[in-house]
């Protein structure tokens, strides 16, 4: 990748476009789940969205800890120095290896106490339970395909991890209808089925990422040495630059958790409605994730080049693109909020709540889309600790707060959540904006 001024356009849609298809790629396997599971009723809507969030969390609390992966293989390619980059990349599927094998267990063996503190219904509960256990038991096969995405995203290719996700989605489409409505000689699975079908798809997916980094046609290939062979100095690095975004995202999704607490407290209608709404709103936020990755590889690479202002415009260049992309589907979610929330096949009531709070999400995207870019820019530079701080003071002191006073204290219901989340990433835009023009960024080393 030629890091110029005139090659930026070129630069942002090579990265930015394979990782959107990605990342919607990614969401598509829950998205199906919940399509195919929405014919067999509500409480399997609720259990499926309760616990593939669940698990999500999990997986986004990793991927912040991949964050310094992308940021020094990003800098060694920026600074030509591939035998380093292969040093750090072999030493992060390690760091999922040990990670995997340490929390899987003891999320397995709480998964039914877990989903009762999340005030789940009784049947949410059963079926909840059943479908983590499952997809637990494969988690550490998705842990290494985040930190393979993550390594190719900072070598520069992001159409690697775009075809290995679509490969996954085929096989995950595939066998959620085998299993789950018991096609052909396949047994009717119903929701057990659609946690070994997305099972089945993380470890194929997996297998593709050890197949291409131990390929020598690969842009970063390594060694099964470079996994082995423990280099404590490149786990440090890797560990001081992850640590914030890793404390970032725990905070996030904690708060996320409780977040869903808060709604499951409402009812399963209320929990069945939100899970559709929040897969739809993921269509747009998937776009303005995938800028923010493109943001993070220029940024990173622009840096180990010494070429900050190309850093610095990169990320003003990739927020406008984001603004324009993302207010286009605050518009579609304000006109077919209902039409898409019937795809999902919800009864009447999860219907009308589902589509109301998408429409709510329309005022949200602009927001989303400066915070994940500069957010993204300001961790592929190395500054972690700046996006921390906006996640703690946002989680902790206004979105909680604010969700429980709408939705239950004020009882507006789910609808007064989604509207106070919605303010919520407005304040956060606005802090990530101001953190970005006072240029830390630039000084930071890694």
């Amino acid at each position: 990748m030629e890091l110029t001024k005139e090659n930026l356009n070129k630069n942002i849609i090579k990265l930015a476009l394979p990782a959107a298809l990605e990342n919607v790629l990614h969401m598509a396997v829950f998205i199906v789940d919940i399509i195919m599971i929405g014919r067999l009723g509500t409480a399997p809507v609720a259990a499926v969205g309760l616990a593939g969030a669940l698990s999500f969390v999990i997986a986004m609390i990793f991927t912040a800890l991949n964050v310094g992966t992308t940021a020094l293989v990003a800098r060694s390619f920026g600074a030509k120095q591939k035998a380093e980059a292969r040093e750090v990349a072999g030493q992060s599927i390690l760091i999922s290896l040990v990670f995997g094998l340490t929390i899987s267990p003891f999320i397995f063996y709480f998964a039914d106490n877990i989903l009762i503190l999340m005030s789940a219904e009784e049947e949410v509960v059963a079926l909840g339970s059943s479908y983590l256990k499952i997809v637990l038991s494969f988690f550490i096969f998705r842990l290494i395909v985040l930190t393979g995405t993550s390594i190719f995203r900072g070598a520069g290719d992001t159409f690697t991890p775009m075809i290995i996700t679509l490969i996954m989605n085929c096989v995950n489409i595939l066998f959620n209808w085998l299993l789950i409505f018991g096609i052909w000689i396949f047994p009717r699975m119903e929701v057990v089925g659609a946690a070994w079908a997305t099972s089945i798809a993380y470890t194929v997916g997996a297998v593709l990422i050890f197949y291409k980094l131990l390929s020598r046609k690969s842009i970063l290939t390594i060694s099964f040495r470079n996994i082995i062979d423990v280099n404590k100095s490149i786990i440090k690095r890797i560990l001081r630059v992850s640590l914030p975004a890793a404390l970032d995202a725990s905070l996030t999704q904690m708060g996320y958790l409780f977040f869903i607490k808060i709604i499951a407290m409402l009812g399963t209608v209320a929990l069945a409605a939100h899970q559709i709404a929040i897969r739809i709103e993921a269509l747009s936020f998937m776009l303005g994730f995938a800028l923010a990755v493109a943001t993070a590889t220029i940024v990173g690479q622009s840096l180990g080049a010494e070429k900050p202002e190309l850093a610095r415009l990169s990320m003003r260049k990739n927020c406008q693109i984001a603004l324009a992309m993302m207010g286009f589907f605050a518009f579609i979610f304000l006109a077919f909020a209902k039409p898409m929330a019937m795809v999902f096949h919800p009864e009447q009531d999860v219907l009308a709540l589902a589509a109301y709070c998408v429409m709510i999400a329309a005022l949200e995207q602009p927001a989303l889309a400066i915070y994940m870019v500069y957010s993204g820019g300001l961790r592929g530079a190395g500054d972690t600790l700046s996006p921390m701080i906006i996640t703690i003071v946002g989680t902790l002191c206004f979105h909680l707060p604010v969700a429980y006073v709408f939705g239950i204290v004020l009882e507006w219901g789910l609808p007064g959540i989604w509207f106070g989340a919605a303010l919520g990433w407005i304040l956060r835009a606005i802090a990530v904006y101001i953190l970005f023009r006072r240029g830390r960024w630039r000084r930071i080393k890694v």
